[in-house]
């Protein structure tokens, strides 16, 4: 009978196991939807490039303050009517098919300036009305003469490394919500083939993200775009799930510090055994990582294919991630959880943290209509002007120790302690060099393995420090630290604000994420 008690408890711990695993794996796994191109186009906000354009149904000539736009095949529409019947009569850029030869997807009139003629090679679009064609995947475009002497094949153009063909896409449908999911990407058999997955958030920061998720969807494969407005960032990563053995994907995240590091967190969630390669189309206000890696500080007008050119040219590397634990101070003899965040730029206790959280809390206020960089950056400033009379955070180094090591450090009398794992703080200053003593300061490097630490006085040293006008008051470089704060204080973590409660605070070195940089 004993036997037969443990042979059953063994089955019993058997099966057990196997459901867990099997449901810890499926959490590592998420579904990769797909659009319904049947039910009709993806309507959105017109070309800002374009000036005035023709309606696709009526031909009218429309302002581009009016009416839509398709954001993958970039057909026009300035009326409901007109919106119906272009579902109805206008095929929309697939992204899956199952003919074995792709062929162009030609879409009539409204092409951009100065267009030529692949086969004439005269300047086409000119006089009014819809006037010749534009292929919505190469983006070649002809006169509609000529049409007859061009092929019929389409090889996706000068990005096509870039793009996954409709083709090479498997779509399967779900019984339950009658949705598409992308269940298996097929190898084009391009030598160089390494397709970008382009995600951005159209709800965050200023308006230019949807115009720019939308000029990539008229360039590459639409379900290659992906709107965290609209899905989490590992639905996007399912694409490095589903490709073929022996490629990788390359990412373009379109967005701030904070968004960059949401994808960073969901690409170290996955655990994905190849990795995608990160690159970034800056959209945010201080952007301190773009810098770093060589993508600049604004993003502009965006041009999606000179963008994706430039990622051939980019070179491979690692940037440092860093793990923040939190472990509160008891409070009644009772100690709450301890949480941990990951860090990817720099980490600050003090006034520069309080500056930033007030911009967060006017930012996140109902009222706050602006959208604008700039107004941003006013905003931003006025409110370290504020505590330059205020001193909110003043004699911190009282309530504050730090340990560099394991080793205490002696602090002067600060406002404020930051710890810099790339060399770009405050949007755009590079603090570590400057002042008396920066040409001696040791070299920093964001895939060393190694934090600077630094202290800021006031908010009028931050003023300075903005300026070119001073130096910080550098206290080393460590491999680890920890700080015990024993009053609440504003604290950040690449630029996401809060108040930190007493307790304590250990950094310590996570893993390497794979990025691209451009010099």
């Amino acid at each position: 009978m004993e036997a037969v008690e443990l042979i059953a408890w063994l089955v019993f711990v058997f099966v057990v196991t196997a459901v867990v695993v099997k449901l810890s794996r499926r959490n590592l796994h998420h579904s990769l939807r797909a659009r319904d191109v049947s039910k009709g186009h993806r309507w959105g906000c017109p070309d800002r490039m374009m000036e005035c354009w023709y309606c696709n149904i009526c031909e009218t000539l429309i302002n581009a303050c009016d009416g839509t736009q398709c954001d993958a095949c970039g057909i026009c529409a300035h009326t409901v009517d007109c919106f119906v019947e272009a579902n109805k009569q206008l095929r929309c850029k697939v992204i899956s098919s199952n003919v074995s030869t792709h062929k162009h997807h030609w879409i009539k009139g409204n092409l951009p300036s100065h267009a030529q003629c692949e086969v004439c090679e005269e300047e086409c679009g000119l006089g009014p009305g819809l006037v010749d064609l534009q292929c919505c995947w190469c983006q070649r475009t002809v006169h509609d003469s000529c049409l007859l002497h061009f092929s019929e094949v389409c090889d996706m153009g000068c990005v096509n490394d870039c793009i996954v063909p409709p083709n090479c896409i498997r779509l399967q449908s779900t019984r339950l919500r009658k949705q598409l999911l992308v269940k298996q990407v097929l190898d084009p058999k391009l030598s160089n083939w390494s397709p970008v997955i382009v995600i951005g958030n159209r709800l965050s920061g200023s308006n230019e993200c949807e115009g720019i998720l939308a000029s990539f969807r008229r360039i590459l494969n639409p379900a290659q775009v992906i709107d965290l407005a609209e899905r989490p960032p590992e639905e996007a990563l399912e694409w490095c799930h589903l490709m073929p053995p022996n490629r990788q994907c390359r990412v373009i995240v379109a967005g701030g510090d904070g968004t960059v590091g949401w994808v960073f967190n969901a690409i170290q969630k996955l655990k994905l055994k190849q990795a995608p390669l990160v690159s970034i189309l800056p959209l945010g206000t201080g952007n301190d990582l773009s810098r770093v890696i060589g993508w600049g500080e604004e993003s502009g007008e965006v041009d999606p294919i000179k963008r994706l050119i430039e990622l051939r040219k980019a070179s491979q590397a690692s940037l440092d991630r860093w793990k923040v634990n939190f472990l509160p101070a008891k409070s009644l003899g009772i100690r709450m959880p301890s949480r941990e965040v990951y860090m990817n730029n720099y980490l600050s206790i003090g006034v520069d943290a309080l500056v930033t959280y007030n911009f967060h809390k006017t930012r996140q206020s109902p009222f706050y209509i602006f959208k604008s960089r700039t107004i941003n950056k006013l905003i931003y400033f006025t409110f370290g002007t504020k505590d330059v009379l205020e001193h909110e955070c003043k004699d911190l180094d009282q309530h504050i120790e730090v340990y560099m090591n394991k080793r205490r450090v002696n602090l002067p009398n600060i406002e404020a302690v930051v710890i810099l794992n790339i060399p770009c703080w405050g949007a755009g200053v590079r603090p570590w060099k400057m002042g008396e003593g920066g040409d001696a300061a040791p070299d920093q490097d964001y895939s060393d393995g190694i934090l600077e630490v630094f202290c800021v006085t006031s908010s009028f040293h931050i003023a300075q420090l903005q300026v070119g006008l001073g130096g910080p008051e550098r206290l080393g470089q460590c491999s680890e630290i920890r700080i015990v704060l024993n009053r609440t204080a504003p604290m950040q973590v690449d630029g996401e604000p809060w108040k930190q409660h007493p307790g304590e605070i250990n950094v310590t070195f996570s893993h390497r994420a794979a990025i691209l940089v451009q010099k």
